[in-house]
């Protein structure tokens, strides 16, 4: 219901940094987590930390206008799209369960 909406927004952010995040999914720093956010799985340099606070801010902002708009509950938006985008995520990505263990798909 929600996911198809914001799949593109929420996943690369805007067009500008779709190649910047797809590439540091594809390289194995940066992993989707369950609640819908992408984090550094190792230490980043600091473009990959301005990336990712960038592209969670946009995810962040999105997730409570859909909440506020479905009356559903914020928690339940990001757990449903973090889902989502773990599910669409690249063969080599890396995503984390919801222990916080991260695996390779």
């Amino acid at each position: 219901l929600l996911v198809p909406l914001l799949f593109g927004i929420i996943f690369y952010g805007g067009t500008v940094q779709a190649g910047e995040l797809g590439s540091v999914i594809w390289s194995g720093t940066v992993g989707e987590t369950a609640m819908g956010y992408v984090i550094p799985v190792s230490s980043p340099s600091a473009r990959v930390t301005r990336l990712v606070n960038s592209i969670n801010a946009k995810r962040r902002e999105k997730y409570q206008t859909l909440a506020r708009k479905h009356n559903t509950p914020l928690q339940k938006v990001k757990s449903v799209v973090g889902k989502r985008l773990k599910q669409r995520a690249p063969e080599v990505a890396y995503v984390q369960d919801s222990s916080g263990s991260w695996y390779r798909k």
